[in-house]
């Protein structure tokens, strides 16, 4: 089993339900970080915000920094949360035994210091499980926000690397190969989880 798994896929087809589904407490010992929709106390969507990894699988203790504010159209994103937070979590992932990267390819590639920490970590040796934003969903991003034609070449960027690089397996979801994806989510997480005692 490859060291890296990312599945892609159209947005809301399920890619970061089933990795929190399938690693379940196991969450709770992996390096990295999480994103997740934010609502307020009367249900509107406030917007996207990032956290730690653990702190999706419920450690308690933990902040989570809101990246991208939806009450406004477009959408306002706050670079610094990849900056420093996002940095940071890139960083301290090397002292958990694997780590979550759910997602990347999105507007954190228009930051250069978490371009380099991930790079970093993708040439490492650390096991990693993530979500890789489709190219579809990239080029969307991208006329939404309007980071760029730079951005563009990122996301591309990183798509190749990933798809060349030997240690990478990527998975395409949809419909019809969710059940397929899981199987391989699976034994990911029987060789660089479980097998290891954290999970």
């Amino acid at each position: 089993m490859k060291r890296h798994v990312f599945l892609s896929g159209p947005a809301f087809s399920g890619k970061s339900r089933l990795i929190r589904k399938l690693l379940g407490p196991g969450l709770q010992n992996a390096g990295g970080f999480c994103t997740e929709l934010c609502a307020a106390a009367d249900g509107s969507i406030l917007g996207c915000a990032m956290m730690p990894a653990a702190m999706a699988g419920g450690v308690e203790g933990l902040e989570k920094e809101l990246f991208l504010d939806m009450r406004s159209f477009p959408p306002e994103h706050d670079s610094e949360v990849f900056r420093n937070l996002g940095v940071r979590l890139l960083e301290e992932s090397q002292w958990y035994p694997f780590a979550v990267l759910d997602e990347i390819g999105g507007i954190d590639l228009i930051i250069p210091e978490f371009r380099v920490a991930l790079d970093r970590l993708l040439a490492s040796d650390l096991p990693i499980l993530g979500v890789l934003k489709s190219r579809e969903d990239s080029e969307q991003m991208r006329k939404m926000l309007g980071p760029g034609t730079r951005f563009t070449a990122f996301a591309e960027r990183l798509y190749r690397q990933l798809s060349k690089d030997m240690n990478t397996e990527l998975l395409q979801i949809t419909e019809n190969t969710e059940e397929e994806a899981g199987e391989r989510v699976k034994a990911w997480i029987q060789e660089y989880a479980v097998l290891l005692g954290f999970h």
